[in-house]
């Protein structure tokens, strides 16, 4: 099998192969996430790498003034104005969660139902909407766990990219996951071909259910968890609810995986804010609504009393309503 960085969509969707081509490798969003791996992927696969963009931040994006790591970062930035039809093979959605909607708009005009796509939000909701609105796209399922990404205007730095998990449970797909899974790893980005995503990301999830909320409304970095008893009381009872709500949804969360983000906690070697508490910090709205609140509303609909996560939820919901003058 080759590995050069494109799809070929047969028509059996349990056979995809990679085969030499022109096609485009592409990602939305230039943030925490997406930052590590357009930089990977750009001094890997150069000018087959593309930047999809809405009109509004392409400029900053084709300046010629971003540095990654101290390198210039100028890639092929194409917008719905600029397309000429490229063909885009794989584009991984590295936006946050409440812009998933604005992207799918921004971005019909630049994929065809030939383009694979993986999105790297926190959570579940951005892999609903994209299969509801691109029903004719494969869309994988994914993660990252770990970069310390941080972004100071133009000049982005990171030391560690962050692991990036993708897979799809459905059989007969597992083969466009390892499709992509080969083309980030030939570029050198750290990642895993899970079995079984789902259950990766249900563990990823909880991870941020007890930490995100947690350290923005507390300012704990996690180099400060190990020691902070209280922190990891709260984080516990979090999880051993989040534990009952999905059951409900046919996942099972095990002591183990409990025990696993708490090592994942407690472990952490470098100084590290979670995304939330960047948000904060910078006055920006939160994923709030699609992390705690997703897990509440569950839990209300199938009927599990999660007293913790909903109050979790509802003193971040208060806290960033103040900070974002909704509350004047």
């Amino acid at each position: 099998m080759e590995t050069n960085g494109t799809i070929s969509r047969i028509d059996t969707p349990n056979a995809p192969e990679l085969q030499k081509g022109d096609g485009l490798i592409a990602v939305i969003g230039l943030g925490a996430t997406g930052s590590p791996l357009a930089h990977m992927l750009y001094r890997h696969y150069g000018d087959r790498f593309a930047l999809l963009s809405d009109e509004a931040h392409a400029a900053r994006l084709s300046s010629g003034k971003i540095h990654i790591n101290g390198e210039p970062f100028k890639p092929k930035v194409i917008t719905p104005a600029t397309y000429e039809g490229e063909q885009v093979d794989i584009l991984f959605i590295c936006v946050k969660n409440y812009s998933i909607e604005e992207t799918v708009s921004e971005i019909r005009g630049m994929i065809s139902p030939d383009t694979v796509i993986l999105p790297l939000q926190n959570g579940l909701f951005s892999y609903d909407y994209l299969r509801e609105h691109l029903p004719e796209n494969i869309v994988l399922e994914g993660f990252v766990q770990g970069p310390n990404t941080r972004i100071y205007g133009n000049d982005i730095v990171y030391q560690n990219p962050g692991v990036y998990h993708l897979g799809k449970n459905f059989t007969g797909l597992k083969g466009y996951a390892r499709a992509v899974y080969d083309v980030i790893r030939d570029a050198g980005v750290p990642c895993e071909l899970e079995d079984d995503i789902r259950h990766a990301i249900w563990c990823k999830l909880m991870l941020n259910v007890s930490g995100n909320a947690l350290t923005a409304l507390t300012d704990l970095d996690y180099a400060m968890f190990k020691h902070s008893r209280e922190a990891q009381k709260v984080a516990r009872t979090i999880m051993q609810e989040y534990k009952f709500v999905a059951a409900t949804e046919d996942v099972l969360i095990t002591e183990a995986d409990i025990a696993d983000v708490m090592h994942y906690f407690m472990s952490y070697k470098e100084s590290k804010l979670t995304s939330m508490l960047e948000d904060v910090i910078k006055s920006r709205p939160t994923e709030n609504e699609y992390i705690a609140g997703y897990i509440k509303r569950l839990a209300e609909k199938n009927g599990v009393n999660a007293p913790f996560i909903d109050m979790l939820y509802s003193i971040m919901r208060i806290k960033e309503d103040v900070y974002l003058g909704k509350l004047k």
